[in-house]
């Protein structure tokens, strides 16, 4: 027998070597409902979950049943939020109000007037 794996036999798994696991293979299988009715409807064993998705795209539901009954998660589709501002306008003041006020400086400084 040939020796080639630090002094054991070339097809000994040594228990205390790390091997490389791999991540798990999730699998969902997705049904496609006329809308909420329908997946609350729809029929799921104890112990189970099953993913479904409104035709229109505009729902996804998570039914899950167990001992204790059925319950369903919903997730609306909706547009994403706009983002902050990152100014807050009230802080800066527009050219055409620069203009006003340098004017009305002007005006005063002819008249000789304070400022």
């Amino acid at each position: 027998m040939a020796i080639y794996n630090g002094g054991y036999p070339a097809n000994y798994q040594n228990p205390y070597q790390q091997q490389m696991m791999s991540p798990p293979t999730i699998r969902a299988e997705i049904v496609q409902v006329e809308n909420e009715q329908a997946a609350a409807n729809y029929p799921v064993g104890t112990g189970m979950s099953q993913m479904m998705i409104a035709r229109d795209e505009s729902a996804i539901f998570v039914k899950s049943v167990s001992a204790n009954g059925a319950v369903m998660d919903v997730y609306v589709r909706r547009p994403p939020a706009p983002p902050e501002p990152k100014f807050v306008p009230a802080d800066y003041v527009r050219k055409d109000e620069i203009a006003a006020l340098i004017a009305e400086a002007m005006k005063k400084e002819e008249h000789h007037e304070p400022v």
